[in-house]
């Protein structure tokens, strides 16, 4: 009688697909998928963000309410408001409106990792 043993070319395709659905879902995969971060304004309070873009450094604090204060290099701090709806986070700024384009969630928080707006990228402070 043969036996059929298991070689490395038979178990490679079902461990990669078991990786690639672990990575897409992650470990909160459904929770994400019913109510992904970054969605609501109660995501963002209390986080921080570190803007990153040419020739400008600033750090963005969402508070309670809808607002949020951002830190000029010279010291000075100014207040927004803001919103979030599953399609975009909104930041309003004096005369500004700025609206984000894409938010990465790392399945961790349920506030972005980063949010990419058209003129910047923002990461989020640890």
């Amino acid at each position: 009688m043969k036996r059929h043993r298991l070689g490395p070319r038979a178990l490679a395709l079902p461990l990669l697909a078991a990786l690639l659905t672990a990575l897409t879902l992650g470990p909160a995969g459904a929770a994400r998928a019913a109510d992904p971060c970054g969605t609501k304004p109660a995501d963002y309070v209390g986080a921080t963000y570190r803007v990153i873009a040419p020739e400008l450094i600033l750090r963005i604090t969402f508070l309670a309410g809808g607002a949020f204060e951002y830190e000029l290099e010279d010291g000075v701090v100014h207040q927004g408001t803001y919103t979030a709806t599953a399609q975009v986070l909104t930041l309003v700024s004096e005369s500004s409106t700025d609206r984000s384009v894409f938010r990465g969630c790392d399945g961790t928080s349920t506030s972005p990792g980063f949010i990419a707006f058209p003129g910047a990228l923002v990461a989020r402070s640890a």
